[in-house]
Order: structure tokens, then C-alpha cells, then sequence
């Protein structure tokens, strides 16, 4: 600022009033010049939510929900959609389980660690479950920040149960008639 007062010689030779009229004039130029950087740095978008068609009420719920401010949840939403993942409705209920399998684990290991002199046979099976804690671990992680689209779940239930796919298709015949009728 010093260096704009500078400048444009209103130290030397301003009144006061043209001096404070200048630093005004200087942080009103820095905001604007702030806030064009932020732009485009950061770009912003209005959304518009309908409290009359319950978009508002919708999104406000979800929000609360998952503990986010609806600002936060609105961003969040659209990077999981955009990306194919979820958003954890209770993050540190996540956060819980994933410390009580980590814990598991360590105590595992511990007891692998101590009992390795006399038990050898048994130290198999304690990697085994070492191994089973990790990938349960890993699964639980994945399943809930990316959980199958509901194609996958289709045809996964499909190829474990063949006679899925006769149900499912009396099913949507049926919606399929009761939709024609009305």
C-alpha cells in the first residue's frame, strides 16, 4: 500500500482527506484484483433448490445426515457422483470400524510375535488371519466409499442365483402391464 501511496505522490504533497481517499481507492483496487484471482482459481456456481418441489428440504436432510454443512455436502455429492464413488454417511463410524480391524490386527501380531518360539504350526494360521483382518479391512473401505452400481448388483445376483433373473423379469413385466393399464 505504501508503495501505491508512493506512487501516486499523495504522501508528499495530499491532504489527509486525499491521502485516506487514496487508501480506500488502493484496498478497494486490492479486493477486486483478490477476488478475480480467487475466480479463477477457485470458480464458483449458484444453485438454485426449490423449497416448493422439496429439493431444499431433500438436500438439507441428506446433509444433516452425513453431518456436512449443505454447502460441503452439495460439492462433495457432485465430486462422488462425477468420480463413482459414495459418500459415507457416518465417516467416523467408518473411522471406528477400520481402528477396531487395525487393532485386531496389532493384537494379532503380537501374538504372533510372542508365541512365534513355540508355536510353529500356529503361526500359519495366524498369518492367515492377519491376511483375512487386511483384506476385510481393504473391502469394508471400498465397499463403502465405492459400492456397486445397481447394474453390478443385478448381475452379480444373477450369476450367483440364476433363477434371479426369471423373478426379476416377471417383476418388471408386471410394472411394465400395471403402467400400460394406468
Amino acid at each position: 500500500m505504501w508503495a501505491f501511496l508512493d506512487a501516486s505522490g499523495v504522501l508528499e504533497k495530499g491532504t489527509e482527506e486525499e491521502i485516506k481517499a487514496a487508501k480506500k481507492a488502493y484496498r478497494k483496487g486490492y479486493i477486486l484484483s483478490y477476488r478475480k484471482k480467487q475466480r479463477a482459481n477457485k470458480p464458483e456456481f449458484i444453485v438454485f433448490l426449490s423449497k416448493i418441489n422439496g429439493d431444499y428440504s431433500r438436500i438439507s436432510l441428506a446433509a444433516k445426515q452425513h453431518r456436512m454443512p449443505i454447502t460441503t455436502f452439495l460439492r462433495a455429492s457432485a465430486l462422488a457422483y462425477t468420480n463413482k464413488t459414495y459418500i459415507v454417511p457416518d465417516r467416523l463410524q467408518v473411522a471406528e470400524l477400520k481402528g477396531l480391524l487395525s487393532q485386531c490386527l496389532n493384537e494379532i501380531q503380537t501374538i504372533v510375535i510372542q508365541k512365534e518360539k513355540y508355536f510353529w504350526g500356529k503361526e500359519q494360521k495366524f498369518k492367515g488371519v492377519e491376511k483375512r483382518i487386511e483384506k476385510l479391512e481393504t473391502e469394508i473401505s471400498q465397499k463403502l466409499k465405492q459400492p456397486y452400481t445397481l447394474e453390478e448388483l443385478v448381475l452379480k445376483e444373477i450369476e450367483r442365483k440364476p433363477e434371479f433373473k426369471v423373478r426379476l423379469l416377471a417383476t418388471l413385466n408386471s410394472y411394465d402391464h400395471q403402467n400400460q393399464i394406468a
